[in-house]
């Protein structure tokens, strides 16, 4: 690694955590469940792309990702040609409004914000940015479908789930 790609590795492991391939199947099979079969679908912390390998055959999706890891982005775009992912941080990239059906994955957690100037008086932590800005990229009647603790839905004030 380089001096550069060392510290972006020793800055990342804090979030550097995958959900095993059970816990995806089942967000993938509550997708199903809900009607979900085709669509563009993004996750917005891909890491390596687990969430890309484990697409249920019978889906036709339109896969993009955002990964800040260096390295664990350029393997997931090794892993997965075909899907459109970016290396670099999720407040970094633009997408418009309403472009996605489905926003999966494991959003990063800690109790720091993101510099967003869209988001910056809301003062979200991380994971709350991740939630309230795939909300925004999710169009109406899509789902968003992210590993989540329960420290988030067990918050004192509820306004940042409403």
């Amino acid at each position: 690694l380089t001096v550069e790609e060392y510290a972006a590795a020793m800055g990342s492991t804090l979030n550097a955590h995958y959900p095993p391939p059970t816990v995806i199947k089942a967000m993938y099979n509550a997708l199903e469940n809900m009607g979900f079969a085709k669509g563009k679908v993004i996750e917005p912390s891909c890491g390596t792309g687990n969430f890309f390998g484990l697409v249920p055959e019978n889906m036709n999706v339109q896969l993009s990702g955002v990964e800040l890891d260096s390295i664990t982005g350029r393997i997931a775009k090794q892993l997965y040609p075909s899907a459109d992912i970016s290396i670099t941080g999720f407040e970094k990239k633009q997408y418009q409004d309403n472009s996605f059906d489905v926003a999966i994955g494991n959003v990063p957690f800690g109790n720091y914000g993101v510099v967003d100037s869209r988001y910056s008086n809301h003062r979200f932590s991380i994971h709350e940015y991740f939630f309230a800005k795939s909300i925004d990229l999710v169009r109406p009647g899509g789902i968003i479908a992210f590993v989540t603790s329960k420290h988030f839905l067990d918050q004192k004030h509820a306004s940042t789930r409403q």
